[in-house]
């Protein structure tokens, strides 16, 4: 360690420095007067004294499986979204506006089911469950009855009440995607129409474009689907309007821009649109997801009664496609995984691939 000494004189040298060194030379043998030469000496500034950069910022979409089983896994999805946002913030990406939509459209289609957004006017929050109990002695007990009073809390949730929202979603029944569908369409659809309303707001309609205004450094979209897909990548039934899903995702505007997000102001190049898949396995047997999943340190085997594998292979081709076209931009964690007791290598590197395309 060094004396206090030694600090007074690395002090005295460091002022020396930054005013520069000055060279008297003697009288010379004539009696001239001696030369006086300014010599410049070299400042170094350290790295770790250099004001950090400003954070970067991103939007944030879950396109979340709400199907009926999934009320089941509602602290699971809110633990993912949570340490996915603490992470984030740990490595200076700054998540200015976050939303959820369900995986498959209800009767009033792709629109906005929550979200909260930075800096904005935080809404009355009340428990949830106090609302629901308000509404039964009201006379009200359908989801679509309780919409006019929960849309204002979940507009801009407390992430203490997301749980509990999650459930109420799901329990609701109206997510299952009971036809067949593609997995693709509601994310779709509500990206080309993330400047408008689907539903009214007296009838509990979020204002998408209030979360999704303008584009940011960066545009992520995480799916977490527990259950098995209801169609493959290259499926007929997986198209959207008669395209492709992937086609769709890569398809440009004439300036560059990814021609599905229809911003209110500007668009997003598609290399800084990133999709991850947070999904249980395509194409395994039951013997060996099983397998896996129990193996995850403090997994549940009770989840076992609502998770699943997915005979049909959608993520995987997708994902593919997305970073043979932009590297990066398609990311993928096992549902498992980040449902067990200990998901924090997952959560890193999940988020480290995210955070990655920005770098």
């Amino acid at each position: 360690m060094k004396s206090f000494l030694s600090y007074v004189a690395l002090a005295g040298l460091t002022a020396a420095a930054s005013a520069g060194c000055t060279i008297v030379t003697p009288d010379g043998p004539d009696g001239s007067k001696p030369i006086i030469k300014p010599v410049p000496f070299p400042v170094i500034i350290r790295a770790d004294a250099l004001p950090k950069p400003p954070p970067l910022q991103a939007n944030l979409l879950y396109v979340v499986n709400l199907s009926r089983s999934s009320a089941n896994l509602n602290t699971q999805y809110a633990t993912i979204m949570g340490d996915l946002g603490t992470y984030f913030q740990g490595v200076g990406v700054d998540i200015v506006n976050m939303g959820v939509i369900s995986t498959y459209a209800d009767q009033f289609g792709p629109r906005l089911l929550m979200g909260q957004k930075e800096g904005g006017p935080s809404a009355p929050s009340p428990l949830l469950l106090g609302l629901l109990a308000q509404g039964a002695d009201a006379g009200l007990t359908s989801y679509q009855s309780l919409l006019p009073i929960l849309g204002p809390t979940l507009g801009n949730i407390d992430s203490p009440d997301i749980p509990t929202a999650l459930q109420l979603l799901a329990a609701s029944g109206d997510f299952d995607g009971d036809t067949p569908v593609s997995e693709a369409e509601n994310v779709i659809d509500f990206g080309e129409g993330l400047n408008a309303f689907q539903l009214p707001p007296e009838l509990g309609g979020i204002d998408r474009s209030a979360l999704f205004d303008s584009p940011l450094d960066l545009f992520i979209v995480v799916y977490l689907q527990p259950l098995p897909r209801h169609c493959a990548l290259s499926d007929a039934a997986c198209q959207v309007n008669g395209r492709a899903p992937n086609d769709i995702f890569l398809d440009t505007n004439a300036d560059g821009t990814a021609s599905w997000l229809t911003f209110a102001n500007g668009g997003m190049m598609p290399s800084r649109v990133v999709q991850a898949a947070i999904a249980t396995p395509e194409g395994v047997s039951e013997s060996d997801f099983d397998a896996k999943c129990t193996a995850v340190n403090g997994f549940q085997v009770s989840d076992f009664y609502v998770i699943g594998p997915s005979p049909s292979a959608y993520f995987q081709p997708l994902m593919a496609d997305l970073n043979a076209a932009n590297p990066g931009t398609g990311q993928s964690a096992d549902f498992c995984s980040l449902v067990g007791s200990m998901p924090a290598a997952a959560i890193q590197a999940l988020g480290s691939g995210i955070a990655g395309v920005l770098h």
